[in-house]
């Protein structure tokens, strides 16, 4: 099957609309190998088949899928396990290197291990192939005896000791103190936290430089990924002369975009570098003056993808630590003017105010954290210098598994109660994601593989996690006794550092293998009950708010959307096991907030807006989608973890509209997010996928958290391809992609083809006999007909509503065929906020507009060509074949459109702006302009700055007559024409005059609007 006949029926993923009566509860689902499922959908009405028993066949998804799979095979597992080795004293292989990105060292490392499980798993359960198998079994092994030598160590002397925080003082700065790098000082390099630069285009990176030893290449800072990857300014090149450079590449050393100076910086002597970036423009000063310009620049730190070395005074390439004092160090989200450049040569911030991004000035008394005087508080950790040997920490409590020493989970908690950092000795960064993650990969091995041993791993975890949660930090010098769930809930509302992931979600699950209660209990000492979990019971949309300290101690004013979406996947798995009926109300009130109110046209989530702060990572205020369309926004793992919660809610509600959504983040952002290349040097994924006007993706991301999520998302596609009912009864079609499913129990094999002409067919062989409901979902965009033929005969049925399912309910018999089919058409999504910024929809897929406009929006007029039938594609916005690769385009106005899921790099547009300036129907000018309706918007539930609020931007005259096409008669457009004219009047938007000029026009455009057969 060749791709373009995959995607244009995969494209389909149907929806059902339930016609059954509920069903009863049954025992719990088992996997073909006996193994108890006791996850998502386990003890629901409705349940996910076992990835074993649905096969995928050849198309797109396919074609993701075994690209990531090759990523699977070739990667050397043993790389995950170097850092784990570490914290149980175990020896490493030689020659090894940590995979690098987030897992490096930071206090992150070990949740990609955890991805690693849970993609060999699915990847092994989806073809039975050995390699990935044997793979899995020698990880689940050695984290295996990793848990067992850290255990053993509880008793060890001193066990659980706090370890002191090295001494690190200040010096004199240039302006007041400064930080001492090398030659003598504790401090080795600083990190920074990954907000510092990921969402730069334009940027100032500025800071003062005492040089104590003239050496070659050390690096004032340097941002990247690897050698490849990366940004740096050194203040001494190897260059002729040792000028200052800065460069910027994303294809290593060879393609570095450079700026290079005149002359060497003297050592001995303060020295103040800037570098500054404006679209194409690079500029270099030394001390206030611009010395080197580059004005081809195309790469700026999105470039970069999310860097995982963010370092002050450290090379990517191993070159000479910085031997300097460094004071005053800048990061903008601009470029500064020259006379601002100068300015910050006069005085500490000049007349800047200071970076607006991050401000390191020094001027703490001493200690490894050097802060943020910007608001955002991106305070950066001092790495000291390493003076080797040292014992082995001893765990607190028995059980713990890690990358990272026990230490910086557990000090999260009382009596330090740990905030998000860069500083490896006091700060943490998401300790209980990267647990959530372990886990969740062990769990998945037990599952889809049979391996014991990972269960019994996962058990203990689950004990020690127990302890960390309830007795804590019981060794600190400063214990006052158990967590209380005061200090829990502080834990969860703080940025970051109570991110969690779904740690929630596999507690309920070992509840359910183990019949421990306990566990059921840890589960719910995870409930964000401070300021999120009750205001979500209520269907209280506090996502963003003005006054966050009304609501929690550490309640930001935007929540973090990765930080809290994974929590409610877990809040519906305690409601499962019994935990009550507000667990479930919480998830389904919380889904309702995000989409559709927050949801971009590919299902994502999350971006800047006018006013808010500057981190991408962030929910948007309600209904803000024109106004939120930002560079970098819509983070890939964040729209894994909204489908996922999409799909286990219809396990319990059976609504049409959670599949609806699932289809639309699968086929677009989540299929887009790897990348059509055959390489195995990474894995190919996005992080962010922007949806500004001429933007790009960029892929790789080995290490970061949408890098790990990655690996699961293409190893698991047939997921909801197909579900079943509890009682046996029914078998349901959620998706039209090229597969087959086994339902052992019941005797039956539905094999699925998809093709189609001009409409979008799907042909189901049924390989069974006896009765069963075969349930066949009806797309929300199947508007344009919905039929099914059984053995070639029509099923005489009630038109199908989009939207919901339709029910097949016979004796079947082997080899019985069911085709349905239903056109895919042209159709236009507007913005919540702005109706006039809008999306190309082909069925289900995202067509966005290939090619940079520029900096603005494409502006498109589209009703001149449109029908009495509406039809855009007949002249709008018409069909152009097929790409090599057997992808749809389209065009329009010249421009080419194709499916957001094409995984490139070329830059291309999601949304464009509508302008229809004359109400015309076909040539027909009726001389009267396309004036807007009042709808009040935007209506933002917090206030945006230079946004009106309400406005005047609501529907236009043509936008309120054209979405009642199609229309079966001449007579019946006039009449929606002469109707809507006199609303418009009525409303003070047309004058009598005007009114009947309209009327007159569409009367008279009865030839323009006829469609041709």
């Amino acid at each position: 099957m060749s791709r373009r006949t995959f995607v244009r029926a995969s494209a389909l993923g149907l929806a059902v609309a339930a016609t059954a009566e509920p069903l009863p509860a049954a025992a719990g689902v088992k996997q073909p190998m006996g193994i108890p499922y006791v996850g998502a959908g386990s003890n629901t009405a409705v349940r996910p088949f076992a990835l074993r028993e649905v096969r995928l066949n050849a198309g797109l998804l396919q074609e993701k899928r075994d690209r990531m799979k090759a990523f699977l095979e070739a990667y050397d597992e043993r790389r995950f396990l170097m850092l784990f080795n570490d914290q149980a004293g175990r020896p490493n292989p030689p020659g090894l290197q940590l995979p690098g990105g987030w897992e490096n060292g930071g206090l992150l490392s070990g949740h990609w291990a955890g991805h690693y499980l849970s993609a060999l798993a699915q990847a092994y359960a989806d073809q039975g192939q050995q390699v990935f198998k044997d793979k899995l079994d020698w990880m689940v092994g050695e984290l295996a005896a990793c848990q067992a030598a850290i255990t053993a160590r509880m008793d060890a002397p001193g066990g659980g000791d706090e370890p002191e925080e090295p001494v690190i003082g200040r010096v004199e700065g240039r302006f007041g103190k400064g930080l001492r790098l090398n030659g003598g000082s504790g401090a080795e390099h600083l990190r920074l936290p990954q907000e510092a630069v990921s969402q730069l285009t334009d940027f100032t990176i500025a800071a003062w430089v005492n040089l104590a030893a003239a050496q070659s290449w050390s690096r004032v800072f340097d941002f990247g990924q690897n050698t490849t990857v990366n940004m740096f300014l050194t203040a001494r090149s190897g260059a002729s002369g040792n000028p200052p450079r800065f460069a910027i590449t994303v294809g290593g050393s060879g393609q570095e975009q450079q700026i290079t100076g005149t002359s060497a910086l003297p050592a001995g002597q303060w020295s103040h570098l800037a570098v500054t970036l404006s679209g194409s423009v690079g500029t270099l000063y030394v001390n206030g003056a611009a010395v080197a310009a580059n004005i081809g620049m195309t790469l700026n730190p999105t470039s970069l993808g999310v860097p995982g070395n963010l370092w002050i005074g450290r090379s990517q390439y191993g070159d000479p630590l910085l031997d300097a004092t460094i004071d005053e160090f800048h990061i903008f989200d601009r470029a500064l003017s020259a006379e601002e450049i100068q300015s910050l040569t006069d005085s500490a911030a000049g007349s800047t105010g200071g970076g607006n991004i991050a401000w390191y000035r020094f001027d703490e008394e001493g200690g490894a954290t050097a802060l943020d005087s910007s608001p955002n508080g991106r305070d950066a950790g001092i790495v000291p210098v390493t003076q080797g040997g040292g014992a082995l920490w001893a765990p607190t409590h028995p059980g713990y598994l890690g990358a990272i020493p026990e230490d910086a989970v557990i000090r999260l908690g009382p009596p330090r109660f740990a905030v998000y950092g860069s500083n490896l000795d006091t700060n943490v960064w998401a300790p209980w994601y990267t647990q959530h993650k372990i886990m969740r990969g062990l769990l998945d091995a037990f599952y889809l593989t049979g391996n014991e041993k990972a269960r019994e791993v996962v058990v203990k975890m689950a004990e020690w996690a127990h302890l960390a949660l309830t007795v804590g930090d019981k060794n600190h010098p400063q214990y006052q006794g158990p967590i209380t769930r005061s200090d829990l809930n502080l834990m969860w509302d703080t940025y970051i550092a109570g991110e969690y992931g779904g740690a929630n979600e596999v507690f309920p699950e070992i509840h359910a293998l183990t019949g421990e209660v306990r566990h059921l209990d840890t589960a719910r000492l995870f409930d964000n009950r401070e300021s999120l979990f009750g205001a979500c019971v209520e269907n209280r949309d506090i996502l963003v708010v003005t006054n966050p300290a009304d609501l929690g101690r550490r309640r930001p004013a935007r929540l973090h959307v990765n930080q809290h979406v994974p929590n409610f996947v877990g809040y519906l798995r305690i409601f499962e096991q019994g935990g009550g009926q507000d667990y479930f109300q919480a998830a389904e009130n919380f889904y309702g907030m995000v989409v559709p109110h927050r949801m971009f046209s590919h299902g994502g989530t999350g971006g800047n807006y006018p006013g808010s702060n500057n981190n991408i990572e962030m929910f948007q205020n309600r209904d803000n989608i024109a106004n939120a369309i930002a560079q970098g926004g819509a983070e890939t793992c964040s729209i894994y973890n909204v489908a996922k919660l999409a799909r286990n809610l219809f396990f319990h509600t059976q609504d049409p509209a959670y599949l609806d959504y699932y289809e639309r983040a699968v086929l677009n952002q989540i299929a887009g997010s790897r990348a059509d290349t055959a390489t195995t040097s990474n894995p190919q994924v996005t992080y962010f996928q922007p949806l500004t006007p001429g933007a790009n993706r960029s892929y790789g991301n080995t290490g970061t958290c949408c890098g790990g999520t990655g690996l699961e998302n293409h190893t698991k596609y047939q997921e909801a391809v197909y579900f079943k009912s509890a009682d046996g009864s029914a078998l349901w079609v959620n998706l039209f992609v090229p597969s087959a499913v086994t339902w052992a129990d019941k005797g039956f094999v539905v094999t699925q083809e998809t093709s189609f002409p001009r409409e979008a067919r799907t042909k189901l062989t049924v390989d069974g006999s006896g009765r069963l409901d075969i349930k066949l979902r009806v797309p929300e965009w199947a508007r344009n007909g919905y039929t099914v033929r059984i053995n070639g005969t029509r099923t005489p049925m009630r038109a199908a509503q989009p939207g919901t399912y339709v029910t097949l309910r016979r004796v079947w018999r082997p080899g019985d065929v069911i085709d349905v089919s239903m056109p895919f058409s042209i159709r236009i999504e507007r913005a919540i906020d702005r109706p006039d910024t809008q999306s190309v929809m082909w069925g289900p897929l995202l067509m966005p507009i290939v090619g940079d406009p520029g900096g603005g929006y494409r502006e498109l007029s589209l009703y001149r060509h449109l029908k009495r039938d509406g039809d855009y594609s007949r002249a709008a916005i018409t069909p152009a074949g097929t790409s090599a690769a057997g992808d749809p385009i389209f065009t329009t106005h010249g421009f080419t459109l194709r499916p957001w899921y094409v995984g490139d790099t070329q830059a291309h547009s999601a949304y464009f702006r509508r302008v229809e300036p004359q109400i015309v129907f076909g040539s027909i000018d009726s001389g009267v302009p396309n004036v807007k309706r009042d709808d009040g918007l935007p209506r933002y539930d917090v206030p945006v700055s230079g946004i009106p609020s309400p406005g005047t931007d609501g529907l236009t005259f043509l936008d309120v007559v054209w979405d009642h096409a199609p229309f079966a008669t001449h007579g019946t457009f006039v009449a929606t024409v002469a109707r809507t004219a006199g609303e418009f009047v009525a409303a003070g938007r047309l004058t009598d005059e005007q009114r009947d000029a309209v009327v007159a026009a569409a009367a008279g455009a009865r030839r323009e609007l006829t469609p041709e057969p």
